[in-house]
């Protein structure tokens, strides 16, 4: 954890990034050169899996976490979500998102928006039954927007959070020649990181990986092969990337990871720390 003054900093380089900079228009940019990476069979799964867990949020409030311009929390609430609450460190991703949702429709009620820092949210605890992120982890102190991320979730309720990783050399090398899509601080999960935020007892967690051979193969075809997403290359790239998953071989070196998180309850916590 970093001290108060160095995190405080830090978020102001972040809101000064996003709300200045847009970085996060340079990112969606450079991801448009390469259409493939949306669509790779690996990260197809992957995307099945967040699927699998927001296609139905009848009844249930969300918070949409680092919300961008908006996209994730317009799905939560076609998908039935009773309320959806989106922050983001950015007024101006939150004023453009906020004038989506009141175009959309949907009851005023059922949505809130909020220009918040996510080490510290100002909702009261357990008030999320999920909770769901994409690449907002990694520009933060983990584990202090995982502490509070902690306490504003119900018991039982989960987190999904969708992050880049660091240890694949192409990745590295792609990320150091696109310095105006990225912020000072920002820095994708290594093997280590993972392995620590693994430890922690407050989580019952499942992880998912994606892009190990068929994140760098996408970027080629991207540009040989424009047209055929669904090409040869990117299936044979995908027996390669499934045996290692199964193996459990080079998953830091993955494009991304998914933190499937499910917030264990004290007495459940209590009970699988040895005496």
């Amino acid at each position: 954890m970093i001290r108060d003054n160095d995190l405080q900093d830090r978020i102001e380089r972040e809101r000064e990034a996003h709300t200045e900079r847009d970085v996060l228009a340079e990112n969606a940019r450079i991801k448009r050169r390469f259409p493939h990476l949306e669509s790779y069979p690996s990260r197809a799964r992957f995307d099945a899996i967040i699927e699998e867990h927001t296609r139905d949020l009848s009844g249930k409030t969300v918070l949409d976490h680092g919300c961008g311009r908006g996209e994730e929390s317009l799905t939560f609430l076609r998908r039935g979500a009773e309320k959806v609450h989106w922050i983001d460190i950015s007024p101006v991703y939150v004023g453009y998102a906020a004038k989506c949702a009141q175009e959309s429709g949907f009851p005023e009620n059922r949505y809130g928006f909020h220009v918040m820092d996510a080490h510290s949210l100002s909702f009261p605890d357990e008030s999320f039954d999920l909770v769901s992120g994409r690449a907002i982890l990694h520009h933060l102190d983990a584990d202090t927007a995982l502490d509070e991320i902690y306490r504003v979730l119900k018991p039982g309720g989960r987190v999904l959070l969708y992050e880049p990783l660091a240890d694949n050399p192409l990745l590295k090398l792609f990320r150091h020649l696109t310095p105006h899509a990225r912020t000072k601080d920002e820095k994708a999960f290594s093997g280590k990181e993972i392995a620590r935020l693994l430890r922690r007892e407050d989580w019952e967690a499942e992880l998912a990986y994606c892009g190990l051979f068929e994140a760098p193969v996408a970027m080629i075809t991207s540009v040989v092969m424009r047209g055929r997403a669904d090409n040869f290359l990117l299936h044979l790239a995908d027996k390669g990337e499934c045996w290692t998953h199964r193996r459990g071989v080079l998953l830091s070196w993955n494009q991304y990871v998914l933190f499937n998180m499910v917030k264990k309850t004290k007495s459940v916590i209590s009970e699988s720390v040895p005496e």
